[in-house]
Parts: C-alpha cells; structure tokens; sequence
C-alpha cells in the first residue's frame, strides 16, 4: 500500500462517466414517462396552468428572499438590511450552482468565495456553515410537519408509511451529523487530517489558525446568539413554505378537488425523494420521477403528476438563471480587473473601493 506521502489523485473519467450516466438514465425516464402517460395528456394539464406560471415564479422570489434572510440573521457582525440586495444576489448564485453541480454542495464554496472579499474568509465561512445547519433544520421541522399531516390524511400501504417514515429519519439522521460537526468543530480537525498527506501538508499549514478561528467563531454564536439562530430557522421555514404555497397553486389549476393536506403531502414527500437525490447531476429527470410519483401516490392522475413536474421545473430553471448571471458577471468583472473584482461590483453594479 503506498504512503500518504506518495498518494496519487485518482483520474477524474469514473467519476464523469458515473455523472454521464445519472444524467443518462434521468433523461431516459423522462422519455419513459412521456411515452405512457402521452403528451396530449400533459399538454392539457399544462394548459390549466397557463398564465399563473408566471405568478408562481414571482411568488418564488418571496421564498428566496426568506431564505436569504435566514443568511442574513446568522452572519456577525450583521450586515445592514441595505445590503440585503448583495447577499442575495451571492445566495442566488450559490443556489445555481447548488442545483447544477451533483451532491449540491458546490455553491457554499462559491458563496464564501464571492463575499469573503466584504466580509472576510473567516465570518463569511462561519455564516455560511451556520446557514446551511438553521436551513436543514427548517427543512427538516417542515418534512416532520408534512410526513405527520400526510399519514393522517392518506390511507397509504404499509410499505408507503415506512418509506415515509424512513425518507424522514434520513433526513433527520443528516441534520444531526451536520449538527455534531457544527458544535464539536469540522474545520480544525479536517485541516489536520488532510495535513497528514506531505503534499497538502505544506499548502494547508498556513490555514490551520483560520480553521481554528472559524471553529471558535461558530461555537461562540451557539453560546451567544441563539436569538439569531432561531430567527434564521423561522426565516428559512417561511422559504419553505413558500414551496407548499406554490405546489398548493399548482393542484389548484390541475386538480380542483386537491386540499391543503395533498398540497403539503406533495411538497414535503417530494423534498425528501429530492433530497435523498442530490448525487444525481441537476436531479434530471430524478426530481420529475420523483415528484411524479407522489403525485400519483397522493391520488392525482399521472398526466397531472407529470404536468406538476415540469411545472416546478420550469420554475426551477427561471430562478436558476438571475444566479448564473450574477456568475458570469462576477467572472467578467474579474477577467478586467485581474481577478480582483468583488461581488459588491456585480450586485449593485459600481465598484467598490
């Protein structure tokens, strides 16, 4: 067995053609789904629908708005609300590449690098750590709710409660790992680790005091500021929310006997499946199947289950894009000025001194 000294980086083709074939299969689905429902079924369902797309769409900016506020309560020192534009151009930015890039971990990196120039790597990457532990315990609390109001209002099989049961202490298991690393310190102990590899070791040594201080910054917040921690909880809990509102909208349109109940039971089974989905490159055709299914499982027909899909989609796609402009922007901005633009620059269009 070779050193840690002498590890070599593994070739980056499984791991693209693993990708390649998630994203394969996902399309494949969906060609699957089309063919047995059949697109004169959709395409009338989605007539339903019609102009409200674009209500959906505006209603959606207020959950995003809410989520970025969730970011905003945690941060310290807390910005001014006159700021609140920039950070939520960063949080749409990073959203983007959260929804593209598999696993969904990438846009936290992409946040911290595109507002540590304002606020400092240390703060910026504590705020987004802390937003990332009050966002998957809203989620979480909003899954719990939507799981107990679906048991009760839905005569499912055996089978469909415990995999109800089951995508919830999944869920329920990730918050709690992400919690023990947030309260014990992550970011010391995996400078450390990785330092034991002789070629990282020497690039990592001058990061080991700023881990450390992110560490203490983080644990000082748990101590100091739990008002700020549950305020970020609300705050992400109204984002999520905004889902339910959306997808009790949508059944509206589709299904005009569809209660509340099918409109929460939707949302919250669908965000467990999404989420258990992650590793699936943009969810394609994941998140439709997925979303689909529940459908179908809460009583709608699979022409609206499919149309409900590709509504949500579509509205996926219409917030992805303010986000990859904020990207290309920043990309711009610093291609001119040498790689020493700032978000600042691109959120409110002049530059900072």
């Amino acid at each position: 067995m070779e050193s840690p000294g002498r590890l070599r980086p593994a070739s980056p083709w499984g791991p693209r053609l693993a990708r390649l074939a998630l994203v394969g299969a996902g399309l494949g689905l969906v060609v699957w789904m089309f063919r047995r429902v059949g697109w004169p079924a959709i395409q009338a369902n989605l007539r339903s629908i019609g102009g409200w797309f674009f209500v959906l769409v505006a209603l959606y900016g207020i959950s995003e708005l809410a989520f970025t506020l969730g970011w905003w309560a945690v941060i310290h020192p807390r910005p001014a609300l006159s700021r609140l534009p920039r950070l939520l151009a960063v949080y749409l930015a990073g959203d983007s590449a959260n929804s593209l890039a598999p696993g969904g971990v990438a846009g936290e990196p992409l946040k911290v690098h595109l507002l540590s120039g304002e606020l400092g790597s240390g703060p910026t990457l504590a705020s987004v750590s802390l937003h990332k532990h009050v966002d998957l315990l809203a989620q979480w609390v909003f899954v719990l709710a939507g799981a107990g109001v679906t048991l009760a209002s839905f005569p499912l099989s055996t089978g469909a409660r415990v995999g109800v049961l089951a995508g919830v202490a999944v869920l329920g298991a990730m918050l709690g790992a992400w919690t023990w690393a947030m309260r014990r310190g992550s970011y010391g102990p995996a400078v450390r680790w990785l330092s034991r590899w002789k070629w990282l070791a020497e690039r990592l040594a001058r990061h080991h005091d700023g881990a450390l201080d992110v560490d203490e910054k983080i644990r000082r917040f748990y101590e100091e500021r739990r008002g700020a921690f549950a305020a970020g909880v609300a705050f992400c809990f109204a984002g999520w929310c905004g889902g339910a509102v959306e997808t009790g909208i949508v059944l509206r349109l589709l299904a005009p006997g569809a209660g509340w109940p099918a409109a929460v039971g939707v949302e919250s089974l669908s965000m467990v499946l999404t989420t258990l989905l992650l590793f699936v490159p943009g969810r394609v055709g994941a998140a439709e199947g997925a979303r689909a299914g529940v459908c179908v499982l809460l009583g709608l027909t699979p022409a609206q289950g499919v149309a409900y899909s590709l509504v949500r989609r579509a509205r996926e796609i219409a917030w992805l894009l303010p986000g990859l402009a904020v990207i290309l922007l920043r990309s711009v901005r610093s291609q001119k000025s040498g790689g020493s633009g700032r978000v600042g620059a691109v959120a409110d269009g002049r530059a900072r001194p």
